[in-house]
């Protein structure tokens, strides 16, 4: 049996020659004096050898481990010759699958179809705290505590939903890779519950000292005329976002618009009456968007609608992140429209709310309409007295 200090000893020869270590493992001296460690097998009848590996890179201990290694495959009926280039494709098909790699291919797929709010913020958190810190590492190595790393740096900075929002992404990658037999667990299951999720603040509403404030910046502000007027209108109609920048041109039927069930929220048809101020921000938006289907097209692709972040986005500008958005005119409409003395119930039906207690009655899109419309008319016209 072969000692270092016997490896050490053999001197190159003018040809290549073997000396063995025994159980089939041999170190074979090279005319150049490197030296590999080499084993014998015989598989199905077939003699052949596996070269293990250079010595002194390849100690003698490591060489006898490789070799009952390799002798435990043969046994198995595995050409250790074939697994090792099955290795080296597995190793390489790692190495090109990197996080970044996956998440591009994910991306790609999963964009048909996205809103272009996800499609932001999807983008935004990968580029921002997930590729610098994972892109470049093969998927099929990333454990748990890389991504629990990048959670807690994003929640430090006082961005828990960020946070979260980079789970879900990371979570959504992962088990697209699973999907694609390149990593066999979803890594973000170990991380449920980590982040704190933060108190929901549920639509706020202007105040009624807010109000003019709100709109005289409004009015101020040099954006996209299309954008302000879709502002307006919310705040005339309170529509829901959704509801609003679905509006299509053929909706309108005289002093009303009708819109169809299959946008509304409650999957009910309903109607807005419209007062003289919204009728005249209407014909103002014909000279922007009267030559398309929707009232408000998307400026990318004017057969989509207008991205429902883009009103709020202009009201962030304005200085009200965080405490106000394009949903609290419905707040904001609810509550001044009781303190003027209308009866709860018009007021629902107007924000197409659906019962909340008991069984829901079927009703008539137009139920209380007289009322509902005398309250629009005045509501407008308290607005016209702020501004709007």
């Amino acid at each position: 049996m072969l000692t270092d200090l016997k490896i050490k000893a053999l001197k190159p020869k003018n040809k290549p020659y073997k000396t063995l270590d025994g159980d089939r493992l041999y170190l074979q001296v090279m005319a150049t004096g490197k030296k590999f460690w080499r084993m014998r097998y015989k598989l199905r009848g077939k003699d052949s050898f596996f070269t293990i590996g250079e010595y002194p890179s390849v100690s003698l201990y490591h060489a006898r481990r490789e070799r009952d290694r390799i002798a435990e495959q043969v046994a198995q009926g595995l050409d250790p010759n074939i697994e090792k280039k099955a290795e080296e494709l597995n190793q390489k098909r790692e190495e090109s699958n990197t996080f970044f790699a996956v998440s591009e291919e994910y991306f790609a797929k999963s964009i048909i179809g996205a809103s272009d709010n996800y499609i932001r913020q999807f983008k935004t958190v990968m580029d921002k705290d997930v590729y610098p810190v994972i892109g470049d590492m093969p998927i099929a190595k990333i454990k748990a505590p890389y991504l629990l790393n990048i959670i807690d740096k994003i929640e430090s900075r006082g961005a828990p939903s960020m946070a979260i929002l980079a789970r879900l992404f990371m979570g959504q990658v992962f088990r697209y890779a699973g999907a694609r037999l390149l990593v066999e667990t979803d890594p973000t299951i170990f991380l449920s519950g980590v982040i704190k999720k933060p108190k929901v603040r549920h639509h706020p509403a202007l105040e009624r000292e807010q109000i003019p404030e709100f709109f005289e910046k409004l009015n101020e502000y040099k954006g996209f005329p299309p954008t302000v007027i879709a502002i307006k209108l919310m705040a005339h109609t309170f529509l829901r976002t959704k509801e609003l920048t679905n509006l299509r041109w053929s909706y309108i039927e005289g002093d009303t618009i009708i819109i169809p069930e299959e946008i509304m929220k409650m999957g009910t048809k309903h109607v807005v009456p419209l007062s003289g101020q919204v009728i005249e921000l209407i014909e103002g938006l014909r000279k922007y968007n009267g030559g398309h289907e929707l009232m408000f097209p998307n400026m990318r692709d004017p057969k989509r609608p207008m991205s429902n972040t883009t009103i709020n986005r202009v009201i962030e500008r304005l200085g009200y992140q965080g405490d106000f958005s394009g949903h609290g005119f419905r707040s904001t409409a609810s509550t001044m429209l009781n303190e003027m003395g209308y009866r709860e119930d018009i007021i629902e039906r107007q924000l197409s709310h659906t019962e909340r207690k008991g069984q829901r009655r079927a009703y008539n899109h137009a139920e209380y309409m007289p009322e509902r419309r005398k309250m629009m008319l005045d509501w407008s016209k308290y607005l016209s007295c702020v501004g709007v």
